[in-house]
């Protein structure tokens, strides 16, 4: 039988996680991954953690101080009390909303809380949640920029599969026919073997994303992600109508209420829950539920430490998103091998933040960096 255990503080830590050069989208460009990393204690000995992160230190901050505040509906519980635990944070923010930073922070400590529920069952976090599989299939996340040259795209895609990867993602959203080119480049270097995922980060209007839908065809792609603002949900189910590769959203909607409207508006094919939108691992399950009860796959945006985790119990899962932004703060990153993330028998997530990384990549106090 699990322990019982009581929650007796909260640490939270902003980490700057740098990057080895600016990433570019359609819509923005990142330099650096400003994280607020959290650790819970149990008055029983124990230490969960999670993280949310946003692209810039002011942003971070108001997490931490939103983390702050919600940690006020945990003190003193039982973590593993998970849904009276993510209820509580829910009606604690009302006012303010659910979404934004709310759902960030929550998510945050809602999955520090399932951490501690899966030590104190002396289970890792798969393995509580009635997942059988220990091999996650992903897809390497961390390249194929739309800063890069086709030059450069061919080079860094032929490097990620010869390290084993047997799907990959590639940034488009800018003029059609040059996407067509980036395209078609990266799936002469990989084969028709390895699957591939092209994702606009919502630069397109609808009907520009038809046509880039319509350009694609040929090149056997696997989804189209966030073809139009995430906003515009009409307009996405009028794409995903129109296309025939399969669209995939979800990862900018906000909730398990917003995971339904994309689902009832037929504007998504493959659903793209992100666990700190979707306010932490119970909101996320959530999510996944609802994507079953439609007939949709799900699969998980970022986070692969926990969402490898989170996609051993869904049967209708498909491909983790590989992406090592916060490797280099991991005292031990999860491992990978042949196409797959392998996920350990630790209890809980199976990871310890590493201390001097956090205070190596910390941000100065108040101010801009």
């Amino acid at each position: 039988m699990p322990s019982s255990q009581t929650i007796i503080s909260m640490t939270p830590a902003h980490v700057c996680v740098p990057l080895a050069r600016p990433l570019k989208v359609a819509t923005f460009e990142v330099h650096a991954v400003d994280t607020c990393c959290v650790t819970l204690r149990t008055k029983e000995g124990l230490k969960g953690h999670g993280w949310c992160f946003a692209f810039g230190p002011e942003r971070t901050r108001a997490m931490i101080a939103m983390a702050r505040d919600l940690f006020a509906n945990l003190l003193g519980k039982d973590p593993a009390d998970t849904e009276a635990n993510w209820e509580a944070m829910r009606k604690a923010v009302s006012f303010v909303g659910r979404d934004g930073i709310s759902a960030l922070a929550m998510s945050a400590l809602d999955t520090a809380c399932w951490d501690l529920a899966a030590q104190a069952a002396g289970q890792p976090l798969w393995k509580y949640l009635g997942g059988e599989k220990r091999e996650i299939p992903c897809y390497a996340s961390e390249g194929l920029w739309l800063n890069l040259t086709i030059d450069e795209l061919v080079e860094e895609a032929t490097a990620l599969k010869a390290r084993g990867f047997k799907a990959m993602k590639l940034r488009v959203g800018g003029e059609v026919n040059d996407d067509v080119e980036r395209i078609r480049a990266v799936r002469e270097a990989i084969g028709d073997e390895v699957a591939l995922m092209v994702d606009a980060n919502q630069a397109w209007d609808v009907e520009t994303a038809k046509q880039a839908c319509r350009a694609f065809e040929p090149f056997g792609l696997y989804w189209v992600e966030e073809p139009v603002d995430h906003e515009d949900i009409r307009g996405c189910a009028e794409v995903a109508k129109a296309s025939n590769i399969p669209i995939c959203t979800g990862e900018t909607n906000y909730n398990p209420r917003g995971m339904r409207h994309l689902l009832v508006a037929g504007a998504a094919d493959i659903l793209m829950p992100d666990l700190e939108r979707c306010s932490g691992v119970t909101g996320w399950r959530r999510a996944a539920a609802l994507a079953k009860e439609f007939g949709k796959p799900v699969t998980p945006h970022l986070f692969h430490e926990v969402s490898a985790h989170l996609l051993s119990a869904e049967e209708h899962g498909v491909w983790c998103e590989n992406m090592p932004w916060w490797e280099c703060i991991i005292e031990e990153p999860m491992a990978f091998q042949d196409g797959n993330l392998v996920l350990s028998d630790k209890p809980g997530l199976g990871l310890e933040w590493k201390e001097e990384a956090l205070r190596e990549f910390a941000p100065p106090a108040g101010g801009s960096l």
